[in-house]
């Protein structure tokens, strides 16, 4: 992580042992939107603990000292906002929006659950059950899956390209003694960041994080950064369409490209106004849906477009979608195109500014990745900077290592 670079409405602390603080206050807000961030995901783990990050999310809720499971459930319900924790490649957070007054609350039950948590074998059993069951859900939805066994091809033999759930055999062996030993090894002071946004006080914040100055420091272990491999895959499955999805590489999150890159995504596909959905479902009805994401991380990124058609049309579909990739690299977009992806942008940008849940993600994410906190100056200027040229140059790049995968019914 970074040192942070000052901006005037947000303020930071940093502890002694690394722990980091971030606040900005939303004069407006009557409410307060709550991040504990662990700086762990699939990355981290090794073959043998691949699922652990995710399976101890589960198992952070089932009691802490003062309070069990139900405790929690019912403490978290009446403070009426949503409470909730997600585990990604290199990210687990705990987090909530609530009325303000239920912020200190929430941090001090949030610290708890990480500092004495209360799980045992029984609710290891349990878990592991309900991890098994979102394993088969994902199974059971084929562009989940598909998507799922693209980006491990595309990074194979490396954590960061593992499922998020990890492998049903190591689930299945996680033991209680090991998830407590696998949770002390995370708590470390330069792996944690406690950030809110809204109607927040920082020095109430600051109070309330007096436990985790306790914390050992220490920082994440750093892995290289993973290979990406292309080519062209196909598989059957028992499915009633055919699905695709081009897996290409692109920039890391913290690159000065990156606003053209969100620009270029949009663009290809990421709206109802992009190339991909009015070509491809608009005007050629090949498909219900098509899609274009990005995943970016710290030192790597994945840009991901995403159909499903009739087996009979799968040829054409690809076909058309690989047309347009070529027709926006060799002949770049229109300044009317980039100019409406630009509003969409800027507009979004601006709408969540008053939105305490987008502005704590976002606050979160810029103190890990970027090491500053931009300016909505700043960001509006970048966008501004954005031309045709940089669009094209995004996709020729990004086309030039790029892995497509078919699934098709048996």
């Amino acid at each position: 992580m970074h040192s942070l670079t000052p901006n005037d409405d947000i303020r930071t602390t940093r502890l002694a042992n690394g722990v980091t603080i971030i606040s900005r206050k939303l004069p407006a807000a009557h409410s307060a939107s709550l991040g504990v961030w662990i700086l762990n995901g699939g990355r981290h783990q090794s073959p043998a603990q691949a699922g652990y990050a995710h399976l101890l999310e589960h198992l952070l809720f089932k009691g802490c000292d003062g309070h069990d499971a139900l405790a929690l459930a019912r403490r978290f319900e009446a403070m009426g906002g949503q409470v909730n924790a997600h585990t990604g490649r290199e990210l687990t957070a705990l987090h909530g929006l609530v009325p303000a007054q239920e912020m200190p609350e929430l941090l001090g039950l949030f610290i708890t659950m990480l500092l004495t948590p209360h799980f045992n074998a029984d609710d290891l059993a349990v878990e592991r059950e309900v991890v098994l069951q979102e394993m088969a859900m994902i199974e059971d939805t084929p562009e989940e899956a598909v998507e799922e066994t693209a980006v491990e091809l595309a990074w194979p033999d490396h954590a960061i390209g593992w499922p998020i759930l990890g492998r049903q055999a190591v689930v299945e062996q996680a033991t209680a003694a090991g998830m407590h030993a696998y949770l002390r090894g995370l708590l470390t002071g330069d792996r944690l960041l406690v950030v809110a946004a809204g109607a927040v006080d920082h020095a109430a914040l600051m109070e309330t994080c007096a436990p985790l100055s306790a914390l050992p420091p220490g920082a994440a272990s750093r892995s290289s950064a993973p290979r990406f491999a292309g080519g062209r895959h196909r598989a059957r499955h028992d499915l009633a369409q055919s699905h695709l999805v081009w897996t290409m590489k692109t920039l890391p999150i913290g690159d000065e490209r990156y606003a053209s890159l969100l620009l270029a995504n949009h663009l290809l596909g990421g709206g109802v106004s992009s190339r991909l959905f009015q070509e491809i479902r608009e005007r050629r009805g090949l498909a219900y849906s098509i899609q274009s994401r990005l995943e970016l991380y710290s030192d790597c990124g994945l840009w991901l477009m995403q159909t499903a058609c009739e087996p009979e049309r799968i040829e054409e579909c690809r076909a058309a979608v690989e047309e347009i990739l070529q027709q926006l690299i060799e002949s770049g977009p229109g300044a009317d195109e980039v100019e409406n992806s630009r509003c969409h942008l800027r507009s979004a940008m601006l709408i969540a500014e008053d939105d305490p849940e987008e502005c704590m993600e976002r606050l979160a994410r810029e103190a890990i990745y970027l090491g500053r906190h931009w300016s909505m100056q700043e960001r509006l200027a970048q966008l501004a900077e954005i031309t045709p040229r940089s669009v094209m140059t995004h996709l020729g790049q990004a086309w030039m290592d790029t892995l497509h995968l078919e699934w098709s019914p048996c």
